[in-house]
């Protein structure tokens, strides 16, 4: 009679999700933002779980394209999650839209503050495992209002 080692199976399981690429975070999801049917050049997509779990965030390319992340590993866990987008002005951007900068000062956003409040946002995803595709559509703020 072969004697197994005891923690053979672990060992094969172990190695079976590095073969296969699995992880905790076993969907991965990047997208295109725009606001206003243009991309967004810059900012912060941020996915928090419906339910309790840590959330996943990712930076707004120049291109309008962002990949999330959970802390320092790319994905997250399959779930349901209300997604925020913020994105400030640069001073410049802030200056021709009336508002005076100062060296350390805040800059106004460009993204209407619904965005950027996970209690308005609007934006809802169901994140499935695997890879995907999440595009988000922002619309820009009513004419006369001010971020």
């Amino acid at each position: 009679m072969s004697r197994v080692f005891p923690g053979f199976p672990l060992l094969v399981a172990a190695a079976c999700m590095l073969a296969c690429g699995c992880s905790k975070h076993a969907a991965k999801v990047a997208g295109a933002v725009t606001l206003g049917g243009k991309p967004l050049t810059s900012g912060v997509v941020n996915f928090t779980p419906v339910s309790a779990g840590p959330s996943a965030y990712g930076n707004v390319a120049a291109d309008g394209r962002y990949a999330l992340q959970t802390g320092a590993e790319r994905g997250l866990v399959p779930g349901d999650y209300t997604v925020t987008v913020a994105a400030n002005a640069t001073p410049e951007e802030a200056a021709k839209m009336g508002f005076k900068v100062g060296r350390e000062g805040i800059m106004p956003l460009l993204t209407p503050p619904k965005y950027a409040d996970v209690k308005t946002s609007p934006l809802k995803a169901s994140v499935k495992p695997g890879t995907q595709e999440i595009d988000l559509a922002l619309e820009p703020q009513p004419a006369g209002k001010r971020p």
